[in-house]
């Protein structure tokens, strides 16, 4: 974990024991996010464009495509956390950078002043610290806890019904993959 207060912000990866430049404006890394998440492309595909977040042309290799997704994770940000419980079962996501988008940029004009279409640059990590520190009442994080929240904990009926009623209206598309299908029933095995 680094502390944004005093330690510089990275503007490259290790790779090999040297250092990489990368791109590190909010706006490369989700469309970073974006490839990642195309399912037309193949994975081929999605190597050979990574060449994109390098500053000088090389080729991508393993420790570079590993390198650039631990810094889109920016995992430095937040302290460790032990890994989700593996009986859990496969849960549809409560996140969604390009469905959100719209609600992103009102929390980010509402709640820090930041224009992010006018915005010159900001950082991937900085603007993720910024993202992370959006308080419960704003419109990105009130959606997430609504699309997170477990109805089978919720006692009252028409409360639940309500909570459904509203989670449909937000839900994310979500399909199953066959991997998933057999994760959930390996667990419950």
């Amino acid at each position: 974990m680094i502390s944004l207060l005093y330690e510089p912000l990275p503007c490259s990866i290790e790779v090999g024991g040297r250092e990489v430049g990368i791109l590190t404006d909010f706006r490369a890394w989700l469309q970073f996010i974006g490839l990642m998440q195309d399912k037309e492309l193949h994975d081929a595909e999605k190597v050979a464009a990574l060449q994109n977040w390098l500053v000088e042309p090389e080729p991508v290799t393993g420790q570079i495509v590993e390198g650039l997704a631990a810094f889109c994770k920016a995992s430095h940000l937040e302290p460790e956390r032990p890994e989700p419980d593996e009986g859990a079962g496969v849960r549809p996501p409560v996140f969604d950078w390009k469905i959100d988008a719209p609600f992103i940029l009102g929390d980010f004009r509402r709640f820090y002043g930041m224009d992010l279409l006018r915005l010159g640059y900001l950082h991937w990590w900085e603007f993720k610290a910024l993202f992370l520190a959006l308080p419960p009442d704003s419109r990105v994080m009130d959606r997430i806890r609504l699309r997170s929240w477990d109805l089978s904990k919720e006692k009252n009926a028409d409360r639940r019904r309500e909570i459904a009623k509203a989670q449909r209206m937000i839900a994310l598309p979500f399909a199953l993959t066959d991997d998933m299908i057999g994760d959930v029933f390996a667990s419950a095995l």
